[in-house]
């Protein structure tokens, strides 16, 4: 009986409470600043390409030719982040696989943040462009009332 008292027990040992999100915050931090960095500094170049054009930016390899050097430049600034993401989650004893897999989430979600970021600017832009055309419009068209 005595056995069964301790599997039901109500008097369990309370365990100290943990701030489960602490290291969420973090990682999230590094990444949203990440990509608001890479955008900010490159954003006029950035704005100029495909929408793709940052996906082998931020894994560091194409599948045909050669990085453009701001790729490279742009893959130099991220690829220390992500070693830094990876040390700072203190998973010991992964395998290669596993560590591809968690690559590929922390590498997509800077990608999607980048070109999210992009398509947002650009879509601002041709909202500006809209409205200011509108507005040439609107002036156009003014007919004088009345006379002074």
């Amino acid at each position: 009986m005595k056995f069964l008292d301790k599997i039901f027990s109500r008097n369990q040992m309370k365990e100290t409470p943990v701030d489960v999100l602490s290291l969420a915050n973090h990682v999230s931090t590094i990444i949203d600043k990440t990509a608001w960095d890479v955008f900010s500094t490159y954003r006029l170049e950035l704005l100029g390409e495909s929408i793709a054009y940052i996906v082998p930016a931020i894994w560091g390899a194409r599948k045909e030719g050669d990085l453009t050097p701001l790729q490279r430049t742009i893959n130099d600034h991220v690829e220390p982040i992500i070693k830094g993401i990876f040390s700072s989650l203190a998973i010991r004893g992964m395998e290669a696989q596993q560590e591809f897999a968690l690559s590929f989430l922390i590498r997509g979600l800077i990608i999607s943040k980048i070109t999210y970021m992009i398509e947002a600017f650009r879509n601002r832009l041709n909202e500006q462009a809209f409205d200011e055309q509108k507005l040439k419009d609107a002036l156009s068209n003014i007919k004088p009332l009345g006379t002074a």
